[in-house]
């Protein structure tokens, strides 16, 4: 059996990702044919297959080839690790990754964009507005924000709880045809169900018997736009809420359960140490306080 190369891991690891060859060829930056004539060279060289293509075009690894993809995996991450040390003892530079659903990164992250690069003239910041959860694991991120308690990458991922986000009841100003408590309540979509303040507003509307609105939501960003400009009640993060002069805050029922969620920093365990990252989180945990301000 002849060895394989750093190359043949990495074709391994993308045809993982990607579960086809041309996802894999997109992501190599190479086209299929070169793709496919590269698993011919690796499968001659261990003299077993590493690839399986079944009868709908999709591409999966044989046992042996995700074996060989998991090393792959991990090489990358040494390697990922090893380059992002490069240089953090000094100026810091280079750019550093930030995921997060849109909200936290349109209404918390942007706007407090100008003291981190006050401070770090030669960082760059990347923000990534994702609701799906893009991985630490895999590097396609450096910095995640989240909602919900974090549970990927096991010890792999470090993660700390950097704050707390306190909802209550807006509405818009105007549209005084209607009073302001007798609007509709601001609903999610069904997809979005699962979210605390879809059903802590199912409750608020069931208590108050007043029926959810036509308009439903996915996300927290559109909600806030849709209720600024609609006769309609909805939950939004407070501290923010009380900032847009388009809005006026409505009282709670005395017996509402207290509506907060909390937020989560998560990093890469072997990026402890590195220059930019760290100063990164520094900043993100000083904004943090600014959640309910």
């Amino acid at each position: 059996m002849q060895p394989l190369h750093w190359n043949d891991y990495r074709v391994l690891l993308s045809i993982a990702r990607a579960e086809s060859l041309a996802g894999a060829a997109d992501l190599l930056s190479l086209n299929p044919t070169t793709v496919s004539r590269r698993i011919k060279v690796m499968e001659h060289r261990v003299e077993s297959p590493l690839v399986h293509r079944d009868r709908s075009g999709r591409t999966t690894l044989t046992p042996l080839g995700r074996a060989l993809a998991d090393h792959a995996e991990q090489m990358e991450q040494i390697t990922h690790a090893a380059e992002a040390r490069i240089g953090s003892d000094t100026v810091l530079s280079g750019t550093v990754r930030i995921t997060a659903v849109p909200f936290l990164l349109n209404r918390i992250v942007a706007p407090r964009l100008p003291s981190v690069m006050a401070a770090h003239p030669n960082l760059g910041i990347s923000l990534i507005p994702d609701p799906h959860n893009l991985s630490l694991t895999r590097r396609e991120v450096d910095i995640a924000l989240r909602f919900a308690e974090p549970r990927e990458g096991g010890d792999a991922v470090l993660a700390r709880r950097i704050g707390s986000i306190t909802f209550a009841v807006f509405t818009a100003k105007g549209f005084d045809h209607l009073a302001p408590h007798s609007r509709p309540w601001l609903g999610y979509d069904p997809v979005a169900q699962h979210l605390p303040q879809a059903q802590w507003t199912r409750e608020l509307a069931r208590r108050d018997g007043t029926p959810l609105s036509k308009l439903l939501m996915h996300d927290l960003e559109t909600a806030f736009e849709t209720v600024a400009a609609n006769p309609v009640r909805a939950l939004l993060p407070a501290g923010i809420a009380r900032r847009d002069p388009r809005l006026t805050e409505l009282s709670l029922p005395a017996e509402a359960q207290d509506m907060t969620r909390d937020v989560w920093l998560l990093r890469h365990a072997d990026m402890r140490g590195v220059g930019r990252i760290d100063a990164a989180v520094d900043w993100l945990v000083e904004t943090a306080d600014l959640f309910n301000a």
